[in-house]
């Protein structure tokens, strides 16, 4: 099995990732780094970082490699098509298994484990959702349970050029890098129920989500599925935040834990 780098995007949202963080450095059973791409939040996220690392270091898994934190250097509205392609670019292993999740989500202990022995290069990536079919459009396992939650080996997210950075609105952009991951070849794979999903979220209206968005609009999803079905080809072009001599130029890099 590969090993794994955990994404998790995070803007503004302490609050919330000073609840889930002690599940993110809990997973067992699959070697990881967790990569935290912080798009220049304004609420002392650094500074708390360090200390719950320091704080917690004793109790992180034996599975954990390193923590990094990927920083944006200018203060942008939240992007997290962007801030999930920067996140990649900067996973160093290029035959990484690739899992991406919020920082508002609590992941369950075997959830890495479970999920990458799932997704196999070239054949399959992992989604907790439950997919469209020809009777319905694809919609939650469980309101509870984060639809944006995705596994994907490494190869198979640049070959397809990541997540579409031409979009700054909310929603719309896990459908679409599915989509064309199917256009590419690879079959979806997801969980029966919200056990098998071993993921749930904190519940919490758009203001939140809307408030640091690029467009601070819900599209409408009927529009974006129209739209993101009508597309066929699998790559998307003009991407920058995935590119890592561009990342290199808009943040910067930092080993907040490494183990020894």
């Amino acid at each position: 099995m590969s090993n794994c780098c955990v994404i998790v995007t995070i803007k503004n949202r302490l609050d919330h990732f000073l609840q889930t963080f002690p599940f993110m450095v809990s997973q067992y059973g699959i070697p990881y780094e967790l990569v935290l791409v912080n798009f220049h939040s304004n609420d002392d996220f650094e500074e708390k970082l360090k200390f719950e690392c320091e704080f917690r270091k004793d109790t992180f898994s034996p599975y954990l490699q390193k923590i990094k934190q990927v920083k944006l250097l200018e203060d942008l509205k939240f992007n997290p098509r962007k801030a999930r392609n920067l996140g990649a670019a900067y996973c160093n292993d290029k035959e990484a298994i690739l899992l991406f999740s919020d920082a508002d989500v609590f992941l369950g202990m075997t959830y890495t484990s479970f999920w990458c022995d799932k997704v196999k290069r070239g054949k399959t990536f992992a989604v907790t959702r439950r997919q469209e079919s020809w009777a319905a459009i694809p919609c939650r396992v469980e309101p509870e349970i984060n639809y944006g939650n995705f596994v994907v080996h490494g190869q198979d997210y640049y070959k397809v050029n990541g997540f579409d950075e031409r979009y700054g609105y909310y929603g719309g952009d896990d459908d679409d890098i599915y989509h064309r991951l199917k256009l590419l070849g690879l079959k979806e794979i997801n969980p029966y129920d919200r056990i098998d999903s071993r993921q749930y979220s904190i519940l919490h209206d758009d203001e939140l989500r809307l408030a640091q968005m690029e467009e601070a609009i819900r599209i409408d999803s009927n529009e974006e599925l129209k739209r993101i079905y009508n597309n066929t080809n699998y790559f998307v072009k003009d991407n920058q935040f995935i590119n890592l001599d561009y990342a290199k130029d808009i943040a910067i890099e930092e080993i907040v834990y490494e183990k020894k």
